[in-house]
Order: C-alpha cells, then structure tokens, then sequence
C-alpha cells in the first residue's frame, strides 16, 4: 500500500505531518507523500516524523495552475531543496489578497469574519475550506457541501477568483527541485475523454512526467483506457488518496472509493531511487 496525494492541517486536511506518518505506519504503508495545496510547510515535520517509521517519505505539494475551464493541479512528488523558492511567495501572496476580498465581501452580507478566525483554523495556507469550515461552525450552513454549492463555488456570492501561476512556472519550480511533475485527478478535469487525452499530449510536450493513475474518485472502467493511454506513452503513473482527514470523511488514506487499495504498482521506481 502507498499513497502519494495527501493532506495536512497546513492546507485543508486536519491532522499534522506526524499524524499522516504514524496513520500510515500502522497501516502498514511503503509510501507517503504530503501534498499540501501551494505550501511545503509541513515537510520538514514529515521528514523528521519518517525518521525512525518503517515509512519512505516523499516530500510533495500541490499546486494549482491556469486551466480553461476550471484549474489544473499539478503534484509535485519527490521534492529537495525547496525552501525560499520564489514562486511559493507569490503564489502565497495571491492567496492572501483573494481572502481579504471574500472577507470583505462576506462582512458587506452581513457575516461578521476576521483573517484571525481562519487563522485559527490552519498551520499553514488558507482557501476556501477554510471558509466553508467557519461557516459550518457559525451556523451558516449545514454541511461543507453546501458551502461551497451556495456560497464558495465559481459564480456565488462569495467566491473570488485569485491569479494562479502557468503550468510552465509549476513545471520548472517541480523540476528545479528535482521533483516530478504529475497530473493530480486528471479524469476530474471538466473536458471529455478525447479531449483529455489530447490535452495530456500537449502538457507531456511542456515537461509533465506523469499523471495519477488511481485516486479518490477514480473508477475502474474509464481509469483502464487512461492507464493503458498513459503506457503507451511512457508517462510515469503515481497513485493516490487526496486524504485531507477529518474534512473529507468518505476518504480514507491509501485508498480509492472506487478501486479500493493503492498499490506499490502505483509508485514509479523514479521515486523510489530518490529514496
């Protein structure tokens, strides 16, 4: 069992590094990796964590890029040297700006929120969970689902676009930190099949080493035709849960909903030879 797409209480999920470590120790796990949203805040915790757990630990992130329509994310896996890289401060600092914009916006409807009540709630980046979490807390709504349904989602009240970064910036921040580029969910992406495909043609073009082969909401039949498309090009296949704790119940760590357990199939030998 492996899982290379978590998340900790540095982004949106609610445990810490050491948490995710000691959860995948006693299930046994060959490999972890944190992919927290825009930040590595939590990796120097999960190397420390890893230290002495009979568990390879595979520092990640997760960023997410310009795409029409939606955005894209894209996994970085493997990653060395990346503190004080610039485009985390600017990635970052984006972020930062789009909250002030939902707070005021949300404080000219009526609620009353502060930047310190959604600090309260993280280590490390805030996004819209965040928000949705706060509301959920404070009566607003009855679940996150319908935070994000009414509230946070593009086109409602309080959802505010924010500047990401192009899929090339991600690229060479991944490859400068010796990392691999991968395509996070990739049969999540609002295009059809034919069209994804030939979309993954351009971006394996651009330096994308791979994509996610399982993950959370994967399903069988439609995964197969990725995975034997992915083969037939040489693309690397990783796998993973998109854990985040306690704010997504239904996953659970090192598995799929769908395709049940992640297996070592699902991690590449690149990975393994950072080791």
């Amino acid at each position: 069992m492996i899982d290379l797409h978590t998340h900790s209480y540095f982004s949106d999920g609610t445990l810490s590094p050491t948490e995710l470590v000691n959860l995948a120790e006693s299930l046994k796990m060959q490999a972890l990796a944190i992919t927290d949203h825009d930040t590595t805040m939590g990796l120097d915790e999960g190397i420390s964590a890893a230290k002495y757990k009979n568990v390879n630990f595979i520092p990640g992130i997760e960023l997410s890029v310009i795409h029409k329509p939606g955005e894209l994310h894209i996994l970085g896996l493997g990653l060395k040297n990346w503190e004080n890289a610039p485009i985390l401060k600017k990635i970052n600092n984006s972020r930062e700006s789009r909250n002030k914009q939902i707070i005021e916006i949300m404080n000219l409807n009526g609620l009353s929120i502060k930047y310190t009540d959604l600090e309260k709630s993280t280590k490390g980046t805030i996004g819209r969970p965040h928000f949705a979490v706060w509301m959920l807390k404070n009566g607003y709504v009855k679940n996150m689902n319908e935070a994000f349904k009414e509230y946070l989602s593009r086109g409602k009240t309080f959802y505010i676009p924010r500047e990401m970064i192009s899929l090339e910036e991600a690229i060479d921040f991944i490859h400068n930190c010796r990392g691999l580029a991968i395509i996070a969910h990739p049969l999540n992406i609002a295009v059809n099949f034919n069209t994804l495909l030939e979309k993954i043609d351009n971006w394996l073009d651009l330096g994308i080493d791979g994509f996610e082969g399982m993950y959370g909401s994967a399903k069988k039949n439609i995964t197969q035709r990725l995975l034997n498309y992915g083969r037939a090009k040489g693309c690397l296949i990783t796998g993973g849960s998109d854990f985040h704790g306690k704010n997504k119940p239904d996953i659970k760590q090192g598995r799929t909903k769908k395709m049940g357990v992640i297996t070592d199939d699902f991690l590449p030998k690149e990975l393994m030879l950072q080791l």
